[in-house]
């Protein structure tokens, strides 16, 4: 039994001595071939890569205002984003989910350097892409970061060197059964230092 036994480890050791090299030779081969050999299948993609260098005494979009998507119901009603960027709806308005977020711009000054913001005008129209109907959007409301208010309203002193950051909220009024669709305004913030 155990001449058998070693007999047949012998005649095992003696094939795996007679094709592995044999099956060593043949992958070589066909990783010799498979690398040199034009990708077929090969596929190529792209992407972009995009950087915004922002200079002191600057102030850049970061995020717009979002009211999300509305339901206008029977009798209408406001949609408000807060600085935060949470909705809430009075009237027959229903939140239906969406987008929903405040706008920010951010920019860069100095320590103890004055700001003076303004928005323009109090109220702006969101017109329906495609026409035939419009929406108010009103009492345009701030809250800033690294920012101190003075004494005259919109006039704030900047607190340390750093970013600074605008969040602004505001009001929608919704009409009775206003018209579907998307609306849209632009609306200026302006930051000057002194």
């Amino acid at each position: 039994m155990q001449t058998f036994s070693f007999g047949l480890k012998a005649v095992f050791v003696k094939t795996r001595d007679q094709i592995l090299p044999r099956v060593i030779g043949g992958l070589l081969i066909v990783l010799v071939a498979l690398t040199s050999a034009p990708a077929v299948l090969a596929q190529t993609g792209t992407a972009e890569a995009d950087a915004v260098v922002v200079s002191p005494l600057s102030l850049v979009p970061v995020d717009d205002l979002n009211f999300g998507n509305l339901i206008p119901g029977l009798t209408g009603g406001t949609a408000v984003v807060s600085t935060a960027g949470v909705r809430t709806v009075t009237g027959s308005v229903v939140a239906a989910g969406g987008t929903v977020s405040n706008a920010e711009f951010q920019g860069y000054g100095s320590r103890n350097r004055f700001v003076y913001i303004t928005s323009g005008a109090g109220t702006y129209i969101l017109n329906r892409i495609g026409g035939g109907a419009a929406m108010t959007m009103r009492s345009l409301t701030l809250q800033t970061d690294n920012l101190t208010p003075t004494f005259f309203p919109g006039l704030f002193r900047i607190s340390s060197t750093d970013v600074i950051t605008l969040r602004i909220g505001a009001t929608l009024d919704v009409g009775p059964s206003q018209q579907s669709g998307v609306y849209e305004a632009t609306f200026p913030i302006t930051m000057n230092y002194y």
